[in-house]
Order: C-alpha cells, then structure tokens, then sequence
C-alpha cells in the first residue's frame, strides 16, 4: 500500500510552457488543415461552374447543328434588326407532299429573369447559365451570303455564344464560336 501510496504522491506533469507550446503547434496544425480543405472546396466549385459553362455552350451548339440538319433548310433568312427578335435566323424548308415552303425560326433569348435559351421550332432549350445578348461581344447568330442579300442559299452561318454564371460573388463567362457553310 505505500508504494502505491508514494507513486500517488509524485507531481509529475506538463508545466504550463509545455502545455502553451503544444497548444500552439496544434493551431499551426489545425490551420494548415482548414485552409488546405477551404481551398480544395473553392476550387472544387469553381470547376463545377465552368463545366456546367461548358455544359450548357456544348448543348446549344450541338442543339443548333441537329436543327440544322435535321430540318435541312432550302434557303436561310437573316432576321432584321428591330424585329421581335434579332439573334436568330429563319429557316425555309419544305414539307414533304406540299408544293408552299414553310418557314421556323432559330433564335437566342432570354427571359425576363436573364436565363437564357434557345427556341427553334416552337421548343425552348433552357439553359442553367444567363445568356448575355447585348453589346457587340454578346451572343448572336450572323448569317453572311454568298450571293450577298438577307436570303441565302448558300453561305456562312457564324454563331457565337456568350454564357455567364454567377458563384461566390464573382462571375464566370464561357465565349463559344462557330462558324460553318452551307
């Protein structure tokens, strides 16, 4: 019992300069953690964004190819400026067993919230990022002729888009062109 007793008695321990140093290393520690995570977390989302950019670029260009394509479109109108709307081209085909052409519009627009899309044939495409269409540098969709005019039968369709997303207060834009005869 007395051993036990002495081995009670004995003040061993951390002194207080001890106990501060170790302390301090551990907020060292600590720190270097939280900024390596915060960082990795910013980046993570600052990627996520440009890719749904990219996403959402790759879905209205592929949209306006398949259009396209899949319409065939005789001959291509410019529309002029001061209509309802003045990013888009028309497209005039004709409908298999009738002799009239018919015509659909292919145009970018936004809503009054600033979302972009694309309508083409009645049908809207939303994208999840805005559509910036003012300014010489905004999205459009230019139509230049061979033959010079505002139909075409043949010529040079060049469209570029210009997506904006918004995250943590700092705005990311995405500029996609194209450009291709037909």
């Amino acid at each position: 019992m007395k051993r036990f007793v002495n081995r009670l008695r004995r003040e061993e321990g951390y002194t207080l300069i001890e106990l501060i140093a170790a302390l301090s290393l551990l907020s060292v520690v600590m720190g270097v953690i939280y900024a390596t995570v915060s960082f990795g977390m910013n980046a993570y989302e600052r990627v996520q964004v440009q890719n749904e950019l990219r996403e959402d670029g790759d879905m209205v260009m592929s949209a306006i190819m398949a259009r396209l394509y899949t319409v065939g479109p005789s001959r291509i109108e410019a529309v002029p400026e001061g209509a309802d709307f003045d990013q888009g081209i028309r497209l005039f085909f004709k409908q298999p067993g009738r002799s009239a052409e018919q015509s659909e519009e292919l145009a970018l627009r936004t809503d009054e919230s600033g979302t972009g899309y694309l309508e083409s044939g009645g049908q809207r495409l939303e994208l999840d990022s805005s559509l910036v269409l003012d300014g010489a540098d905004g999205s459009a969709i230019r139509l230049t002729c061979a033959q010079g005019g505002q139909e075409c039968t043949s010529g040079l369709l060049s469209i570029r888009l210009r997506l904006l997303q918004t995250f943590g207060g700092q705005e990311y834009t995405l500029d996609v062109e194209s450009k291709f005869g037909f």
